[in-house]
Formats: structure tokens, C-alpha cells, sequence
């Protein structure tokens, strides 16, 4: 069945075999961001398009230009001064950063830095990393995915030769496993690690990495060889000796339902490219599948505002929602949006201050968790400015809820490329469009071609949409809103909506109509126990490890919430650190109001 594969996809491409000349692939002027700009007063709530004109900052400053402006692969907070360096993790992640680099521009439509993109996407085509390891092709399946960003903006002949060779040699990469086929297969892992027992957590990770740019690039070039191949990787990936939980009650077979003991990342991964290639095949019995597995995994950590155990998860987590959402499989539109609002949020380094204030309480030298512990090398670090550059990034421990310590404190560089795109996903599903019927699915601040979002939330339960083009608008309210208690206004006149489930429909709109809703915002404290230690480095693992025992009385945190929002938790870590959801700006009476540039971009990528 390979050498079928493989056949087909040679008369397709045998063109494009051979390499480019990259500065052919790539025409920096067409990677500035085209659209409407304006300008508008608007409430000064969490707004994503302004978490990604930070995120454009860190993402295009915290690069290596000795390196062919390469990610570095960790900083290190948790030392006074802080450092950058390349050992390990950088080039092999470089396609997370700049598909993150590629959407956050779409988002906010920044220039800053712009100069970078081209030198950085240029140095990544170029790297060594982009000759597929056929054990572990996962630096290259990411790499397709920027790539694949980068064609939905500039659609020329040359990128689409590139993405071809890389999906072919996925292809020639690929060995048969029964009626299936695989990249890596290695037995359980039932060892304990720094981050818990990690069980079969390569190959589903690898799998799973390999799908999603596989399934995704048969669909928008029509490239069936890929989708044939990511069926053949999903078959594998289904085999249960991949889905045996740690514990499990006795009359539930887990690896129907995607229960797993492993690494939390690695099988979210996993999880998404099923999820994909599940939606592109119509395959009903495998979205199930997966919605099992997503419901399993929120039984770990803190789900109800996405700490899951590293920044990655909480991200892919983000992305599994939304797909779910989006596919029609379920209803997590709640859960996204208690994950964007709270750790999403929470995990991204917003401001220099901050930051530099925890720095400053550090100790001299390696900072904890860095395994080199050599002499610090200027060739592959650096300590210049790093506070600055890394203004935008997302921190990796999402394993404490009040404080990441100074155990924990640093940044390892695929959580920034996992959180980014599920930024992204969030900004974009804020509002979609789709055979007339625009739908607002969730209430964040968002400019889009269709209509406007000034969300007030959480000071306040009002909402107003300015509507440009639309002649029916669908409002999905939150599950917390009482619906007998909403009011609904078109241009100052009270209105009754037709109402479908948690969905408001309104219709016979105008060009220039503004709609207010209102509800009252409800507050509730609720109480959740973490039974991790939070003296360790973050687990990342469903099994933390086979000697390891919880605390006899673990951590219980009140939470008070507004709405969805995280204003308050209690009690608060002690200890050096970074502090966490230091939120008393959010509970004052009333939104806040800003003037901003909005930008609305001519092109929406696909995800």
C-alpha cells in the first residue's frame, strides 16, 4: 500500500522534487498584514487581537539572528540575570514559532519586527531539521503547518513545491503496520521521569503531528496521497496497546473511549490530528472517540480554567474544544472560553515589570531545571535584553494555579507555538460566517468583516455588536446566563428574539444596526482540590509516577467567579515566583472603555 502511495504522489509532484531556492518561496512584502485598519472606543476587556500584537513582539524579538534567526529553546526566569539558550529544543520547534508568528500578524495586523518574518521562515527551509528524521518527522510536520499558513497568504507555485516535498517525504518516511502504518512504535515506557510516566507517549505524539498537516494539506490543495496516508497513520494510532489507562473501573473498556496513562501533551496531540483527519473522513465513531478522550482528560488538573499541567496542553485543550465545537460533535464552546479567559490568559507575559520583578529575586547562575549546568556559552545563549524580548511569550508550568515557582519558572519554547494558534483559533471562532448566517460563539471583544464584538465582560453582563453586513446574527449566551433575564435591543427598541437552546436568533438586520444585550453576570465560588505537589517540577503525565503518593491533605483552592472569569483564588503560594491571577482590577463595577486600532484582515486562515 506504500509503494501505491508513493506512486501516485510521485506523478503528482515529481516536478517540485529536488529543493527550491527559498528566497523563491518567500516574498517578504507579501507577509505584511493587508486589511482595514479603524479606529474605535471599545471596553477595555480581555481582547485577543491585542494578545497577539504582544505575542508578535516576543514571537519575532526572542529569535537567534546568529542562527538564521532560529528559536531559542528555553529561557530561564528562574535566574538573576535571566538567559536564552538554544540547548535543547529550538530549530526542531521552529515551525510552531513562525505558523504562530503567521497568525498572530493575521490577527492584530502588526508590523513591528516585520523585517524578521522572512529571514526566520527563509532560515527554517533551510535548516537541517527540514530533512525528515523517519523515526521522528514531527520538526517537519510542524514546519508544513506554517507553511500551509503561509500559502493561504501567498498562494505561489514555489510554496506549494515545497509543501508537496515535504508531504512526499512523509510518505517515502512511512513503514507499514499491519493495515496501517506508522513513523515510530516503541513499547510503553512504564519508567519514572522529572515529569511522571510518560508511557507510550512518542509514538502518539508523532503520529498524531503527522496527521493534522497531512489531512489538512489534502484539503486545501487536493492532495489525496496525503489523505490516504493519514488514514493509514490514524488506523495505527487507534491500536488500543496505545489507550491503557493507568486504572479503570471494570466494566469500561478505556481504549474505546481514549482513556490513556502517558504524557498529557503527546496524547492531546494525538488527539487532534484523529480529530482532523475524523472531520475531513466523515468518520462518526472516531469524533466520538475523541470527544471521549478530551472528556477524560479534563478530569486532571483544574479544567474548569484549563490548568492541565503544562502551557502545551492547556493550548491543545483550547484547540480540541473549539474543533469539537466547531465539527458539531459537542458543545465546549463554555469550556474554550473558561480556558481563553483564565489560563490561557494567565500563562502569557503581558508586561516587562512583572516579569522583571520576579527575575530580580532569582539566584545568580543556572537556573533551576537546566540540565547543561556547564559554562554559559555566548554561541548558543545570551542574556541580552531577554526580559524585553520575551514580552509576549507564554510561560510553561501550568500546573499552579496562584504562583509558578521558581522550580518551574521558565519557558521551554513549545508551549508559545501551542498556545499561540489556540489564541488564534479563539479569535477567529469569536465570530464566524458561514451561508449567510453570521454567529457570534463567543462574547470577547472582535472586529471581523461582518460584524463587531465590545464585550463588557466580566465587569459587566452587557454586550454590544455593530453590525456591518449581516442579515441574521446568532448569539450564543454562556451557560451561566439566565435566559429569562436577557434583554435585547436593535438601535435603542426592545426586541424578542427566537431562541435555540443557548443560541439567540435575530433577523431582518440592517447595514449599521447596533444590538445591545444585557444580563445580569452571575458570581459563584466554588472549590477545587489539587492533589499535585506543588514543591515539584509540573507533571505532565496522567501517572505523576509509580512511588509517587499525593499529599495526605492536598491543596483545596476557593475560586470565586465572574461568569467564566477567574477574579479571585485562595489561598495564595507563597515563595519566589511568578504570581498568578492577580485580578482586583476585574472586580470594580463597570467596564472600562479604551480607544484601540482595530484590524480587520483581508485574508482568515484556516486552522
Amino acid at each position: 500500500m506504500r509503494s501505491g502511495i508513493l506512486c501516485l504522489f510521485v506523478a503528482l509532484c515529481a516536478a517540485s522534487v529536488g529543493g527550491q531556492d527559498v528566497n523563491s518561496e518567500i516574498h517578504p512584502e507579501r507577509l505584511r498584514p493587508q486589511g482595514e485598519r479603524y479606529e474605535a472606543d471599545v471596553p477595555d476587556t480581555l481582547d485577543l487581537a491585542d494578545r497577539a500584537r504582544l505575542a508578535v513582539h516576543g514571537l519575532s524579538s526572542f529569535l537567534n539572528p546568529d542562527a538564521q534567526f532560529a528559536p531559542y529553546g528555553h529561557t530561564y526566569f528562574n535566574a538573576n540575570p535571566p538567559y536564552m539558550s538554544d540547548m535543547p529544543g529550538g530549530p526542531p520547534n521552529w515551525g510552531k514559532i513562525a505558523e504562530s508568528l503567521l497568525m498572530a500578524r493575521v490577527m492584530s495586523g502588526s508590523e513591528e519586527n516585520l523585517e524578521v518574518d522572512a529571514k526566520m521562515l527563509a532560515g527554517m527551509l533551510a535548516s537541517p531539521w527540514m530533512t525528515l528524521n523517519p523515526v521522528a518527522p514531527t520538526p517537519v510536520s510542524r514546519a508544513m503547518l506554517a507553511l500551509m499558513a503561509l500559502y493561504q497568504l501567498d498562494p505561489n507555485p514555489a510554496l506549494k513545491n515545497r509543501i508537496d516535498d515535504m508531504a512526499l517525504a512523509h510518505i517515502r518516511a512511512a513503514r507499514p503496520a499491519g493495515d496501517g502504518m506508522f513513523f515510530n512504535n516503541e513499547m510503553p515506557d512504564r519508567r519514572e521521569t522529572a515529569l511522571g510516566v510518560n508511557g507510550t507517549w512518542m509514538p502518539v505524539f508523532i503520529q498524531g503531528s503527522a496527521i493534522r498537516p497531512l489531512t489538512r494539506w489534502s484539503l486545501l490543495a487536493g492532495n489525496a496521497p496525503c489523505m490516504d496516508l493519514a488514514s493509514k497513520l490514524a488506523q495505527h494510532l487507534l491500536n488500543p496497546e496505545l489507550w491503557v489507562p493507568e486504572a479503570e473501573p471494570k466494566a469500561v473498556v478505556g481504549a474505546e473511549h481514549g482513556h490513556f496513562a502517558g504524557h498529557h501533551h503527546s496524547y492531546t496531540q494525538g488527539l487532534l490530528g484523529l480529530l482532523y483527519y475524523a472531520e475531513a473522513a466523515r468518520d462518526a465513531r472516531l469524533k466520538q472517540f475523541v470527544r471521549d478522550s478530551y472528556e477524560y482528560m479534563r478530569n486532571f488538573g483544574i479544567g474548569r480554567i484549563g490548568l492541565f499541567g503544562e502551557g502545551c496542553t492547556t493550548g491543545d485543550m483550547t484547540l480540541l474544544a473549539l474543533k469539537l465545537s466547531r465539527a458539531g460533535v459537542g458543545d465546549y464552546w463554555d469550556d474554550a472560553d473558561q480556558y481563553v479567559r483564565n489560563h490561557l490568559a494567565e500563562l502569557q507575559i503581558t508586561g516587562a515589570e512583572k516579569l522583571r520583578q520576579a527575575c530580580t529575586a532569582m539566584p545568580s547562575g543556572r537556573g533551576k531545571n537546566d540540565t547543561t549546568q556547564g559554562a554559559f556559552d555566548p554561541a548558543n545563549e545570551t542574556r541580552d535584553e531577554v526580559i524585553e524580548r520575551n514580552v509576549g511569550v507564554f510561560l510553561s508550568d501550568g500546573t499552579h494555579p496562584t504562583r509558578i515557582p521558581e522550580l518551574c519558572f521558565l519557558y521551554t519554547i513549545c508551549c508559545t507555538g501551542n498556545c499561540t494558534p489556540a489564541l488564534y483559533a479563539a479569535w477567529e471562532s469569536i465570530v464566524t460566517c458561514e451561508d449567510g448566517l453570521s454567529e457570534v460563539n463567543l462574547l470577547l471583544n472582535r472586529a471581523s468583516p461582518w460584524l463587531d464584538v465590545d464585550s463588557c465582560l466580566p465587569f459587566e453582563g452587557k454586550v454590544l455588536i455593530r453590525n456591518k453586513t449581516a442579515g441574521k446574527i446568532a448569539v450564543r449566551l454562556p451557560g451561566w446566563v439566565d435566559r429569562a433575564a436577557v434583554d435585547v435591543q436593535v438601535n435603542g427598541q426592545a426586541v424578542t428574539p427566537v431562541w435555540l437552546g443557548k443560541r439567540m436568533l435575530l433577523q431582518t438586520l440592517t447595514p449599521g444596526d447596533a444590538i445591545h444585550i444585557s444580563f445580569p453576570v452571575a458570581e459563584t465560588v466554588e472549590k477545587y482540590t489539587l492533589k499535585w505537589k506543588q514543591s515539584e517540577f509540573w507533571k505532565e503525565s496522567t501517572n505523576p509516577g509509580n512511588a509517587w503518593e499525593p499529599l495526605k491533605e492536598p491543596a483545596q483552592y476557593t475560586c470565586r467567579f465572574r461568569g467564566n472569569t477567574l477574579i479571585e483564588i485562595t489561598p495564595r503560594d507563597e515563595g519566589n515566583g511568578f504570581p498568578l491571577y492577580e485580578r482586583d482590577n476585574l472586580k470594580q463595577p463597570g467596564a472600562p472603555m479604551k480607544k484601540t486600532t482595530r484590524f480587520v484582515p483581508q485574508v482568515l486562515l484556516k486552522w
